[in-house]
């Protein structure tokens, strides 16, 4: 059986629209942040957090100026500690890590946030070192089971079997299962929670965990009802996550030594370009393909929209007025993408439920990356109608995965993470943390900074790597 990591020959197109967008000359907002500077902020960043751990393993919130939701997550602050300790370099069974998983282990199973982040906290204690990986010849999932199998106590076999179970016994009871909430309220999904869900059911089945393929198909029809039905046209860039087949993306040795040729590439398509050749687009008829499909703008919101009727035929023109939780953020925009990046990679190989969602999915992650394109900034948490939303650390971690899990770099020119480091390094406190704001402390928002800066989400296949400066090898 050929290797997922493996590329496939009738990929060429797809191939060249990920190369181009991982050579491509980007376009920074700042000068980009040096090694030393960004080295240092990863050490004083775990200093700060390592600080605030108690003798008993739990971690202490630290004063606040304003109110925050912590306190009613205890599991979920504390996971989310450990995971970026683990992130920044701290060994599998350094004291600091044993102490927290003992702690976390005590703690009853509750809300989404906090159940989700255990276990990506568990499998980033189990996370094979890069040596034993070899992305040329197995696959990453293969790799992670047998060594967790071979690492893992009983105790973490049953808490993430555990977790999963609990992930799958709240599902929401509204939208075909497709979504999670805290669990509270009359309305029982958002688009916050779901996504942590996702990435933690994904993170299980690495580990070996069974998830239910049906819940892959109902996560990624409902992404795609939900998504803004239209919106502006945005100049083509590559999104490799759905320009061609996941598991077909090229594998890390064989993408380096095409880099120098697919440069030269983009090089001589961009100089057609400029003498007035045009590229080629098709029409946003599906089942049309062509090396360049159009890209709308379309994003997600915090809340549920009610879906009345098929979407328009064409994906093109204004987007409809939306008010409050229903209107189109940065940080839901990246849980669309990374929703459906991941339904993607678990529904292509069964043909029965990948190929009818096949066109729609695609065309989904591209146009929400067009959105990610089109509002970026590490400043703010964008909003399509400009109004204020809050958020900033909480939304660069969640575009740090939408970026990783869709294989871009860049969104269009934009080199995303280049320019979030840049911002996040110059705002880091002395102390090594970053500033209270909206809704969370010092100790989440120093999280979501450092999960950002070591690009800690694992993507889908192999990637040239970016400066990511952990210890771990």
């Amino acid at each position: 059986m050929r290797s997922p990591f493996a590329p496939s020959p009738a990929l060429a197109a797809a191939v060249l629209a990920c190369a181009a967008l991982v050579c491509a000359a980007p376009a920074r907002a700042q000068d980009p942040v040096s090694d030393d500077a960004l080295r240092l902020a990863l050490e004083r960043g775990s200093a700060y957090l390592r600080g605030l751990q108690q003798p008993d393993g739990s971690f202490a919130l630290p004063p606040v100026t304003t109110d925050t939701l912590e306190a009613g997550f205890p599991m979920g602050y504390n996971a989310l500690a450990t995971l970026t300790l683990l992130k920044c370099g701290a060994a599998p069974d350094d004291p600091a890590i044993v102490r927290a998983f003992d702690h976390l282990y005590t703690l009853p199973l509750r809300k989404t946030y906090s159940v989700a982040t255990l276990v990506l906290a568990i499998e980033a204690r189990f996370l094979p070192p890069e040596k034993e990986l070899e992305p040329e010849k197995h696959a990453y999932g293969t790799v992670t089971r047998r060594f967790f199998g071979k690492r893992a106590r009983p105790v973490d076999r049953e808490k993430l079997q555990a977790c999963v179970d609990w992930l799958m016994a709240h599902r929401s009871k509204q939208f075909a299962g497709a979504g999670w909430r805290y669990p509270q309220g009359e309305i029982d999904q958002d688009n916050s929670n779901t996504q942590y869900a996702v990435l933690a059911l994904k993170s299980a089945r690495r580990l070996g965990a069974e998830v239910p393929l049906e819940l892959w198909a109902s996560v990624a029809d409902f992404f795609v009802a939900q998504q803004d039905a239209t919106g502006p046209e945005v100049p083509w860039f590559a999104v490799p996550a759905a320009d061609g087949p996941i598991l077909d993306m090229l594998g890390l040795e064989r993408r380096r030594k095409a880099e120098k040729q697919l440069a030269q590439e983009a090089e001589r398509e961009a100089e057609r370009a400029d003498r007035g050749a045009g590229t080629r687009v098709r029409a946003a008829t599906p089942g049309e393909t062509a090396e360049r499909p159009r890209m709308f703008a379309r994003g997600w919101s915090y809340e549920p929209r009610k879906v009345d009727g098929p979407p328009p035929a064409s994906r093109e023109g204004p987007t409809p007025p939306q008010t409050g939780t229903r209107v189109s953020t940065g940080s839901m925009t990246s849980s669309g993408v990374a929703a459906l990046c991941i339904a993607k990679s678990e529904l292509e190989a069964n043909a029965a439920l990948w190929r009818p969602r096949k066109l729609a999915v695609e065309a989904a992650i591209r146009d929400g990356v067009a959105w990610l394109a089109q509002h970026y900034s590490p400043r703010d948490n964008p909003r399509a109608d400009g109004g204020p939303t809050g958020w900033k650390y909480y939304w660069l971690y969640s575009v740090e995965r939408a970026g990783v899990l869709a294989g871009t770099y860049r969104f269009g020119g934009r080199d995303w993470w280049e320019d979030g480091a840049a911002h996040l390094v110059g705002l880091q406190e002395q102390a090594g943390s970053w500033p209270d704001a909206k809704g969370l402390s010092r100790l989440a928002h120093t999280c979501f900074a450092l999960l950002f800066l070591t690009r800690s989400t694992i993507p889908l296949v192999p990637l040239p790597p970016k400066r990511v400066l952990t210890g771990r090898g």
